[in-house]
């Protein structure tokens, strides 16, 4: 028996051992990297229940309970693509709104070879502010004797905030319309324009002949071709029968000369204005052909009818229609009326602007006619002012 002693307890001791073996309490090491997968899920939750990508202090649980700290993750949102654009999209660091032309609006009628400076209003519409570096640059089109490109601006133009743009051109010598696309680029030389697919803003021209008044209907109404007749209106002789200019009528005759101080309607003394007094009697007319005219970008007919008083200023009882008609080129299949307006002394003259653009290039012939509507021997009527002016 006291031989099995010594055995007995080393067989005890090695049992003893198997057990505490089983029940030890240390961290199994278990796969690589467990715990950092641990963490960076628990930062990915943050992320999603705070909503603005700023996780707090992240702490994973250890055995014993406690918390211990795996640090603070920042999430670092960049400059060009902010939280605060429309329904939430971000708004991109370089961006135009155009505002407007505050010089040289779209299709404005220029000289050849005229000196001119366009100014564009733009807002800084994205979120990185414009400084000193950045360029304005020809795009495409017609350059209009600009450099490729300049500098934007001197100071610095923050996110919402507007510049007025210049730069100094000049228009071509040859007539035409014209027209140039400008963009900004910034000092990583990436370029941009208005609104998300940056499109260019631009400056348009027409180049024409001339700028004021192209055709004066006093200074031309000796070369016009005059006649008067009864309805309806004959364009082709003109008239019934022809009238010279500047003939001194009577009451039951067509009168048309050019008068000066003459009292309108309305107590107005006039300046030199086209009278065209048709005949007394329902029906009777007067009408003038004027010679041809080529038609420019831009060409406006202006002017005012009415009436005249009576010699002691009086309004008389007056009745007439004015018309202005145009025809292509001499053809009369193309005549069309421009203007027609029914007046009587009332107490103020008419004023009209006829927009002839779309006879740009066509050389035409105008007819201007009065006819009476009464029997009145007041239809002293008048046109006043009368141009073609761009």
């Amino acid at each position: 028996m006291k031989k099995w002693i010594p055995v007995l307890t080393l067989y005890l001791s090695l049992l003893l051992s198997a057990c505490n073996l089983t029940q030890d309490n240390s961290v199994p090491e278990g796969k690589p990297g467990a715990l950092y997968t641990q963490a960076a899920m628990t930062v990915a939750a943050q992320l999603d229940s705070d909503g603005i990508g700023n996780p707090q202090s992240t702490k994973t649980p250890s055995m014993d309970g406690s918390f211990s700290s795996l640090g603070t993750s920042t999430v670092v949102v960049p400059s060009q693509m902010p939280e605060g654009g429309e329904g939430g999209t971000p708004v991109p660091c370089d961006q135009v709104k155009f505002v407007k032309d505050v010089t040289i609006p779209d299709e404005m009628n220029l000289e050849p070879g005229e000196k001119f400076t366009k100014t564009w209003r733009l807002q800084n519409a994205g979120s990185c502010p414009w400084t000193i570096g950045y360029l304005l640059y020809f795009e495409s089109g017609d350059a209009l004797g600009a450099p490729a490109s300049l500098e934007l601006t001197s100071e610095t133009i923050q996110p919402g905030d507007t510049v007025d743009v210049s730069i100094d051109l000049i228009a071509p010598e040859e007539i035409g319309s014209y027209q140039g696309f400008w963009k900004i680029r910034n000092t990583k030389g990436d370029g941009f324009g208005v609104g998300p697919f940056a499109k260019a803003f631009w400056v348009q021209i027409n180049v024409v002949e001339g700028v004021g008044t192209m055709f004066d209907f006093n200074s031309r109404a000796s070369d016009a071709a005059w006649g008067g007749g009864y309805i309806p209106v004959d364009y082709i002789t003109p008239g019934d029968q022809i009238l010279n200019f500047d003939s001194q009528g009577t009451s039951t005759e067509p009168f048309v000369s050019l008068k000066n101080e003459q009292v309108l309607e309305g107590g107005r003394v006039s300046e030199i204005l086209l009278a065209a007094f048709p005949p007394a009697g329902q029906g009777n007319y007067i009408i003038g052909r004027f010679p041809d005219y080529k038609v420019n970008a831009g060409d406006l007919l202006f002017g005012r009818v009415g009436l005249v008083t009576n010699p002691n200023g009086t309004c008389g009882n007056g009745d007439v229609d004015f018309r202005i008609n145009l025809v292509v080129d001499g053809d009369l299949t193309t005549l069309i009326l421009l203007g027609e307006w029914h007046e009587i002394c009332e107490g103020q003259l008419r004023t009209f602007e006829i927009d002839l653009d779309g006879y740009k290039g066509d050389t035409v012939q105008i007819y201007l006619t009065v006819i009476a509507n009464t029997d009145s021997e007041n239809n002293f009527a008048v046109w006043d002012s009368l141009t073609i002016h761009r």
